[in-house]
């Protein structure tokens, strides 16, 4: 009989982490009784899970609160695997004390730790030691990157393991095929950013170095493709710095692949990642990268002069430098064979 995984998790959401646990259910659904739980039936990413996997709403909108239904559901339908986001590690930690012994319980961190406590004091201790108690009750934890597998040893000695995150390769070259929803004119130059309209995304440095880069290169055209809190400040700057007619905010898109291939670069610039999805689809797409260089995994993906640039945080006239060197460099070496899903959901199962 086939092992039977369980994937929990908050919601849908249009995030990295959302989609990495949608394609490795996706992936594992072929060989293994694959069950999906979360506390939310929203997001973008509901759509792309398979039909064939057991799909479980919790009545409750807390992890903390769903303790015992998720340890009964997991006693129940005898789970063998386990896998949760941080966000429901709590909830893991203690099915993991109460529940079946059977059943291996995996959690995976999306972010670096440190960089999401701020200096809070009394506040950052009881946060980190509240972190160490429950990655402490995971039979693994998986983190994305070299740097984040090193932050995290600074809360927890438990084993621990770097699997990177995976790339649906054919699937995202498919639909780039698809009809471009905007239109990109060759004679500018396109460059355009995916991702949430959020703090740690660093939009506002992007902005200022599309402004720099403007007075000395001129044409150019800048594609922001996301939703968030930060969207109305983000406008409002852009036209602060007169670039109304430079900037386009396109909104999320449920399909941005089509824009992304014909873009000439992609730009990230977050003061830290866990490990950034759009960066190796953006590479899948054979599209170079300006990324800084954040704690995380950007410096496990881009090689300077061979995919892309990396970029110093939060410094636009580095930025802009980088973004010049990519228009004067032709010819890259893309390779993002060891991140396809196959190869990826591999290193999983060792741990099944």
């Amino acid at each position: 009989m086939s092992k039977k995984i369980l994937f929990l998790m908050v919601d849908f959401n249009g995030g990295g982490a959302e989609g990495v646990f949608v394609q490795l259910a996706n992936y594992f659904s072929s060989k293994y009784q694959v069950h999906f739980m979360v506390l939310k039936l929203s997001g973008p990413n509901l759509k792309k899970l398979n039909k064939n996997i057991k799909l479980i709403k919790l009545k409750n909108n807390s992890s903390i609160k769903s303790i015992f239904k998720i340890n009964n559901y997991i006693k129940k339908n005898n789970i063998d695997i386990a896998i949760g986001t941080l966000a429901m590690a709590y909830a893991l930690a203690i099915a993991n004390i109460f529940g079946s012994k059977k059943c291996k319980y995996i959690s995976r961190i999306g972010s670096i730790i440190s960089s999401n406590l701020s200096d809070l004091g009394f506040v950052k201790r009881f946060i980190m030691s509240l972190y160490q108690r429950v990655l402490n009750f995971s039979d693994i934890i998986i983190t994305q990157s070299k740097s984040m597998d090193e932050d995290l040893k600074k809360y927890t000695n438990k084993k621990s393991e770097v699997i990177y995150n995976p790339i649906s390769l054919n699937k995202i070259l498919s639909l780039a095929k698809e009809k471009l929803s905007t239109k990109l004119d060759s004679k500018y130059y396109n460059i355009i950013s995916v991702g949430r309209l959020a703090y740690e995304k660093d939009y506002k440095t992007a902005i200022l170095s599309i402004a720099k880069l403007k007075k000395r290169y001129g044409n150019i055209k800048y594609y922001i493709l996301g939703e968030g809190e930060l969207k109305k400040e983000l406008y409002e700057y852009s036209n602060y710095l007169d670039l109304k007619n430079d900037i386009i905010f396109t909104g999320y898109l449920g399909n941005p692949y089509p824009i992304m291939k014909n873009a000439n670069v992609l730009l990230s610039t977050s003061l830290y990642e866990g490990f950034s999805n759009v960066i190796l689809e953006s590479l899948a797409l054979n599209v170079p990268v300006v990324a800084t260089d954040c704690p995380g995994g950007n410096k496990e993906i881009i090689s300077n002069e061979k995919n892309g640039f990396l970029a110093k945080v939060g410094n636009s006239d580095d930025i802009v430098d980088k973004l010049i060197l990519v228009k004067k460099q032709k010819d890259y070496n893309i390779d993002v064979s060891k991140f396809k899903i196959n190869f990826i959901a591999k290193e999983y199962e060792k741990h099944f």
